[in-house]
């Protein structure tokens, strides 16, 4: 799944109503109509009326707010793209919505081979249907598919893709990203939302694609060459792709061995760690993000971004990657970030080498906000789209509902679990303070100190995510309705951050599952 990396940021033009399919899919033009017609169907109400349409073709719920809060959630009903009662569900822990609609379920989850899925046609009416509920607190909006363990319905293929992130508002300029779009009002914020983000299944979120797709709100719109990601480079092999420089090696210090190099052959890593690199993205969440992707997100300087060392290859055509890390090129050339910044005009014409012109001089410089007034915490509104089948389907369900919460509580917490494991020792040196060991195979292997990122380990510390308290985030008229929730500190300790020796660990919970140069 991870491995293919089928990971695309949306562009400017998917909020204007163009589809844009990445990979095998077509180009696609939205029915324009048909989608107004589903906005308009999706308008919000916000009784605890139980009353049903008659022709749904889907078994129907025979549960109500009224019951729902019997069972200690905070229900509000609103409407479906067909209009049928639609539950938003804010659970005892208080941290994401549940979206209980048959109807959308099936939107959410639907083959991308047989049309336009839930991301593509429902996305805006979702989202503006939260906006009636929640308070406009949030960054990023993350709607993620309950996983059916029971029909083992295989989410990601039928989407196309593990993760996919709808750019919805930049004001970040110097970054390679226009500051004119801003298509908040779409989804029903009123300024603050920076990115739509869908997951396909809940353990997406552990595993990753997640950091990935959330740093497609400042990359990468930075290069022309593999816009989006950041390829075949030595940017610093972060979330988007590409090598750290200083893993390079050269024919000059890799001479012998089954791996030695010869002219115009170098091979790189993801990080001093590994053996290998991809040019989409480098192992779920299982490496944090590069000093590069770090400056783009406002945390440090371009002075604390080391030298770019970017394969060049003359002619049309590209350098290649092939396995454990080699790169097939003419040349390296080595820039540094703070000569972009200060002469983006120099990198921006077609007399410097195709790989690494800049987007466009006009769109990059300086960082503005700056790392010294960038905004270093961030809030996320998750929702996990379900239907009423699962809901009703009690162990199943609570099993997928427990696991899915703490991979969000994880991924959430201001602290790390340093969760180590080994790769395998190919022609990487041992890094400095590590030892190679030799396990039950006979093979080396360098043990790694974390495997397993979340979003405050990625960022080194320097940024937080918050998603819990959503009862702070409902609008003042409906505050009223919100469920007293009780003492939950068995599960999650909200005020310290801290999980509980009693969480429930994802099963797909493998700091290796999505590692591709784990062999």
């Amino acid at each position: 799944m991870y491995g293919k990396n089928i990971m695309y940021k949306i562009s400017f033009a998917d909020n204007l109503g163009i589809n844009i399919k990445m990979g095998k899919s077509p180009f696609l033009i939205i029915n324009f109509f048909l989608y107004l017609c589903l906005i308009l169907m999706g308008c919000s109400k916000t009784d605890n009326s139980s009353s049903k349409k008659t022709g749904n073709t889907y078994p129907s719920n025979t549960k109500t707010c009224d019951t729902y809060e019997s069972e200690n959630y905070t229900c509000f009903e609103k409407l479906d793209p067909k209009g049928f009662p639609e539950y938003y569900l804010i659970p005892p822990t208080n941290d994401f919505v549940l979206v209980v609609s048959n109807e959308t379920y099936a939107l959410w989850t639907a083959d991308i081979s047989s049309g336009d899925t839930g991301f593509y046609t429902d996305r805006q009416r979702l989202a503006k249907n939260l906006y009636t509920i929640i308070e406009d607190n949030f960054d990023f909006l993350i709607a993620v598919n309950q996983y059916d363990y029971e029909s083992d319905l295989n989410p990601t293929a039928r989407a196309g893709y593990s993760g996919k992130n709808a750019a919805v508002r930049n004001i970040v300029s110097g970054i390679g990203l226009s500051t004119s779009y801003n298509f908040t009002s779409s989804y029903g914020s009123s300024g603050r939302l920076g990115s739509f983000i869908h997951m396909p299944a809940h353990y997406l979120v552990s595993n990753g694609p997640m950091l990935h797709e959330m740093m497609h709100q400042w990359g990468n719109s930075f290069f022309k060459y593999d816009s989006g990601h950041w390829g075949l480079s030595g940017v610093g092999g972060g979330q988007l792709g590409g090598f750290e420089p200083s893993t390079l090696m050269t024919s000059d210090n890799l001479t012998s061995g089954a791996y030695a190099l010869t002219t115009g052959k170098f091979r790189a890593a993801s990080s001093k760690f590994s053996s290998s690199f991809g040019t989409f993205a480098n192992g779920g969440n299982s490496i944090p993000y590069s000093n590069f992707e770090k400056w783009l997100m406002g945390l440090i300087p371009a002075s604390d971004v080391p030298n770019f060392k970017i394969p060049i290859t003359s002619g049309d055509t590209y350098s290649t990657l092939g396995a454990d890390g080699l790169i097939t090129a003419d040349n390296i050339t080595e820039i540094s970030l703070t000569d972009i910044l200060s002469n983006p005009s120099n990198y921006d014409n077609n007399t410097i080498p195709k790989e690494y012109r800049i987007s466009s001089a006009s769109n990059i410089g300086p960082r503005n906000p700056d790392y010294n007034t960038s905004r270093k915490k961030f809030r996320a509104l998750v929702v996990l789209i379900t239907n009423n089948t699962l809901m009703e389907r009690y162990e199943s369900s609570t099993k997928t509902l427990d696991a899915f919460q703490s991979s969000i509580a994880k991924f959430a917490l201001n602290s790390g679990d340093n969760s180590s494991t080994y790769i395998a020792k190919k022609w990487q040196p041992v890094p400095a303070g590590a030892v190679a060991e030799t396990l039950g195979d006979g093979k080396e292997y360098i043990k790694i100190p974390d495997s397993n990122y979340n979003f405050w380990e990625a960022t080194g510390g320097l940024a937080t995510l918050q998603i819990d308290n959503l009862s702070g985030s409902i609008k003042s008229d409906l505050i009223s309705r919100f469920v007293s929730k009780g003492d939950h500190s068995d599960r999650i300790n909200i005020e310290t951050k801290k999980i509980s020796h009693n969480i429930v660990n994802d099963p797909f919970d493998d700091p290796l599952f999505f590692n591709p140069f784990n062999n």
